[in-house]
């Protein structure tokens, strides 16, 4: 018998890729090493994906790899090569059956990791596990509204090899986030992951992990997916540095469009997330906007809107009223949904930024 033992390989990769974000990726890292007990040992590692970081997020990664027995690898790439080149990187340095991909400013929910191990020690033929999450505004101590991403209330399984099993997902699930648009709330296989072909084509749109995930359930060999109706992360806004809302507008209409293209080959799916699009994100980006910048928004990204949109009843319902509606009531509006919908406790400087 050899004098080298191998060690199994972990069920599960918790990759946090991050980038000059130290205090929220310690908050990240230890919402797992919380979870990581004698009954988890060895099934789980983390690996770090730092960006060519500035900040002390080294230093702190250190701490926490000498105050844990947990299996924290951390790797530091020579240069910032943008996001989506580091998911990729962090997925290619993972060697678990599955990986959790935790957005470094997110957090496990208490008792997530248990619920997952257990799943995957089932065994089952599945692609990707999609749990629900929380929200909180910045810190763990300003919790949001709980709002569901689906309406199922008990585990459920769509095997999207079958016809019926797609159009049954798109009727009964309304919001664009239950297409795979938030990383951090889906657990997938790393052979799905990496099998899918193309992904270079989409480094620097944003969405090259919408369109992987997208193609592991809906592209030309269609996955399986479990859902898992409790929240098993928890996500944190208010910690990206601003954008400019009309190019985000832009970059949503394009690429989710063009997503879809690459993806169904039935052209009614297509038009499907085109609706989805103009019904939430696409909708909320126009409406800041227009907030903060009329101009623009009316003679430049209306056109687009209506190049892309126009022969949707959502369009005319939705997007057409903007045109009208002055500034100020919009921003009364938006800031009263983010009260009384999300949930969300805001200052008076926060309530005035769109």
């Amino acid at each position: 018998m050899s004098a080298t033992i191998r060690k199994a390989q972990p069920l599960l990769s918790i990759c946090i890729p991050t980038y000059n974000r130290a205090q929220l990726l310690k908050m990240a890292v230890e919402s797992v090493l919380a979870q990581i007990d004698g009954t988890i040992g060895d099934g789980v590692e983390i690996i770090v994906s730092d960006n060519a970081s500035t900040d002390e997020s080294a230093l702190i990664v250190e701490r926490l790899k000498q105050g844990s027995g947990a299996t924290i690898k951390y790797f530091v790439n020579e240069k910032n090569v943008g996001s989506e080149r580091n998911f990729l990187l962090a997925v290619e340095r993972a060697s678990g059956r599955y990986v959790w991909m935790l957005g470094s400013d997110d957090m496990l929910a208490p008792g997530a990791l248990k619920v997952i191990m257990q799943e995957i020690k089932k065994s089952e033929p599945v692609d990707i596990y999609f749990c629900e999450k929380k929200d909180f505004y910045r810190t763990p101590d300003r919790p949001m509204r709980f709002r569901r991403i689906m309406k199922y209330l008990e585990a459920k399984v769509f095997d999207f090899k079958e016809r019926q099993t797609i159009d049954e997902y798109f009727r009964r699930n309304k919001r664009l986030i239950a297409y795979c648009n938030f990383i951090s709330n889906i657990i997938f296989k790393r052979k799905a992951w990496l099998r899918i072909e193309q992904k270079e084509k989409y480094v620097g749109t944003q969405y090259i992990h919408v369109y992987i995930f997208q193609s592991i359930l809906w592209g030309k060999k269609p996955g399986v997916m479990k859902y898992l109706p409790l929240p098993l992360v928890m996500r944190g806004w208010g910690n990206n540095p601003p954008v400019e809302f009309g190019e985000r507008l832009e970059v949503d209409m394009q690429i989710y469009r063009r997503i879809a293209e690459d993806v169904f080959a039935d052209k009614k799916y297509v038009r499907l997330i085109d609706e989805l699009v103009i019904k939430n994100d696409g909708f909320s980006w126009a409406v800041r906007a227009v907030i903060n910048d009329r101009w623009n928004y009316c003679f430049k990204l209306f056109p687009l809107l209506w190049e892309y949109y126009w022969e949707l009843p959502l369009f005319w319902l939705k997007i057409v009223p903007l045109l009208f509606v002055p500034g100020f009531i919009l921003r009364i509006l938006r800031g009263s949904y983010r009260i009384m919908v999300k949930g969300e406790s805001l200052s008076a400087r926060e309530l005035l930024e769109a």
